[in-house]
């Protein structure tokens, strides 16, 4: 978890502070720095009235910046006088708090802080951008992959950006209420605790989903591409896993940094001339450096070796390296969607699941404890969903 300390024998600071970050970050009170005393993503806040009278505010600032190993230090003082805030800025403060500053103002000003610290200090979750011309086949192949991420016991959490319905949110039979406009709202305290509580949560997986219409059918007016990039770069420090489907979404610079930042890129096509000529175009579109692209993989939707459209022949006109084929049972998957039952939660997915687990990195062996695991808790939920169905026809009889 990360931490937040202050150096100073003020108990009511204190208590300001650590009422604003209860649950989200440690709170330790000292007053002196040592780096053994704390750990990780932090940040280090340093009262002035704590300085003794014949030290400048530099020299305590200069000081406490190169003890901080990295961490932002941020100088709570009683004047807002510009000669002293600037004097701390260029002693290497990051910010300055007012010391009578309310809780709300501690929480805003050290959360953007501490987010920042989180980002720059924290280990990394995977990030994977499901990417393809057909929104529906993207979706339903980017949740199966969170699925299969979530049922290792990963934390893991799914952006959906397809409009003005969420083809993941149908799948998964949930109803999304907290999207991605309303976490890039919270971008200042969201951590991994606001994320458990908000986001609307797969049970028997643990999977977490976010939607970009936030349940309201319609696409969240004054988002940038910034502000979804930011977003993600945070979700990667609060989870193992991070799967972002694309859908609908055509944003070029966002799309951009997103594949410049994925571990992997997945980008999803039938085998057809018409979705060649689609995908190509995207990709054209979004222009994804070449770096990037070496991620890249292109999955063939419902592959069928006799169309003579073959994989390699699409990969080598999209100039992509790898392809991998995604055989599917299009009646199964209908039925999947309809009825809100991913085939990632099913004890035998066929040749289906097994290109999922390909995707997603996991072999056989390793997934199929998970996976009972999910698959039991999945039929308990709906063997309770039965008996309260059974339990309502008896009392309506009755």
């Amino acid at each position: 978890m990360a931490q937040i300390v202050l150096l100073s024998i003020d108990r009511m600071l204190a208590e300001r502070i650590e009422r604003s970050f209860r649950g989200r970050a440690e709170f330790h009170l000292l007053q002196q720095l040592d780096p053994a005393d704390f750990s990780g993503p932090g940040v280090i806040v340093l009262d002035r009235s704590a300085i003794p009278q014949a030290r400048s505010v530099a020299a305590a600032v200069a000081d406490t910046v190169s003890n901080s190993a990295g961490r932002p230090v941020v100088l709570a003082c009683d004047t807002s006088e510009p000669g002293e805030v600037l004097t701390a800025i260029r002693a290497g403060a990051a910010d300055v708090l007012p010391r009578d500053a309310s809780e709300e103002e501690v929480a805003t000003v050290l959360g953007r802080l501490l987010n920042t610290a989180m980002v720059g200090q924290s280990r990394a979750g995977r990030l994977t951008l499901v990417l393809g011309a057909d929104a529906e086949a993207s979706a339903i192949i980017a949740t199966d992959i969170a699925l299969t991420h979530a049922g290792e016991a990963r934390t893991t959490v799914l952006l959906d950006c397809t409009i003005p319905k969420s083809a993941c949110e149908t799948y998964l039979d949930l109803k999304s209420t907290y999207g991605i406009a309303s976490a890039v709202t919270d971008i200042a305290r969201l951590d991994a605790n606001l994320l458990a509580n908000s986001a609307v949560r797969h049970d028997p997986s643990g999977l977490m989903l976010l939607t970009l219409d936030g349940g309201t059918g319609s696409e969240p007016t004054g988002l940038s591409a910034n502000d979804l990039s930011v977003l993600v770069v945070l979700l990667q420090t609060c989870c193992a896993e991070v799967v972002f489907c694309a859908g609908n979404m055509r944003n070029a610079a966002l799309l951009r940094e997103l594949a410049s930042l994925a571990d992997n890129i997945e980008i999803v096509a039938a085998q057809s001339i018409i979705e060649l000529d689609a995908t190509r175009r995207l990709l054209d579109q979004i222009a994804i450096e070449k770096p990037a692209l070496r991620k890249a993989r292109l999955l063939l939707w419902d592959h069928q070796p006799a169309v003579l459209l073959d994989g390699r022949r699409m990969a080598d006109i999209l100039e992509i390296d790898t392809v991998l084929g995604v055989p599917t049972d299009q009646a199964h998957i209908r039925n999947a969607v309809n009825l809100g039952r991913p085939l990632a939660c099913e004890s035998q997915g066929g040749s289906y699941m097994h290109a999922i687990h390909r995707i997603a990195n996991v072999t056989k062996k390793e997934s199929k404890g998970a996976f009972m695991r999910v698959r039991q808790a999945f039929d308990r939920r709906i063997g309770d969903r039965r008996s309260g169905d059974r339990r309502s026809n008896v009392e309506r009889r009755a």
